[in-house]
């Protein structure tokens, strides 16, 4: 039986048992996920969700310690920062962990900012999965372990920075070597530099990443 209450609160001590509530719109990540967390004796999965509706439904009818959060679910349903503001905003001490196939360090800066608990990569063990759930539970932040604390587009130069923008504008290496008049190669060179500084793999990583990089 699941601990049920009006509001989710926390009293002065981390409890025995933690319930956890999961949103994924993958199954076989869901399924795995609710697997290897509910036979664990420190949690309890309250709530097992493909929709954001049916999350909702759970933080609001049962005391949640954990949420964990996929970054990017299904079309129609809320994404990313959007997702998490609303959590934050409607059930403030609810530790959100966010989940995502594609973490970079624009992600995780901005998702910790929002006031995300921590960010694990579905690249993760799942036993890696279970240690962040009781740090960011017991009040500590998790990020990857090659995640820096600090806003990585930061180091990006001034000519990176407008090869992006461009990139992000549609255009190809081609044409931005002829717009700013330089060689390909040049041009090459700088964006995969800025690709590298971000932790960015492939142009889909950038154009999934173009609502969380700051106005340059």
């Amino acid at each position: 039986m699941s601990r049920r209450h009006p509001g989710p609160v926390y009293g002065p001590l981390l409890p025995s048992v933690l319930n956890i509530a999961l949103l994924d719109d993958h199954d076989v990540v869901r399924h795995g996920s609710y697997v290897h967390l509910s036979t664990d004796p420190r949690f309890h999965v309250v709530g097992n969700h493909a929709h954001t509706s049916s999350l909702i439904s759970t933080l609001q009818h049962h005391l949640v310690d954990v949420a964990v959060v996929d970054y990017t679910l299904g079309e129609g349903d809320l994404q990313g920062m959007e997702l998490l503001r609303m959590l934050r905003r409607r059930f403030p001490r609810v530790r959100v962990l966010m989940f995502s196939a594609n973490v970079h360090h624009v992600m995780i800066s901005n998702t910790m900012a929002a006031g995300a608990a921590g960010v694990v990569s579905k690249g993760e063990t799942l036993e890696a999965l279970a240690r962040a759930v009781t740090r960011v539970a017991a009040g500590h932040t998790h990020v990857p372990v090659n995640y820096r604390d600090e806003h990585a587009e930061h180091r990006l130069s001034q000519s990176e920075r407008e090869v992006l923008q461009l990139c992000l504008s549609g255009m190809t290496v081609t044409d931005i070597a002829l717009q700013r008049n330089r060689s390909i190669k040049t041009i090459s060179t700088q964006k995969h530099a800025a690709f590298r500084k971000l932790g960015l793999r492939t142009d889909r990583d950038l154009f999934t990443l173009r609502h969380q990089l700051a106005v340059w």
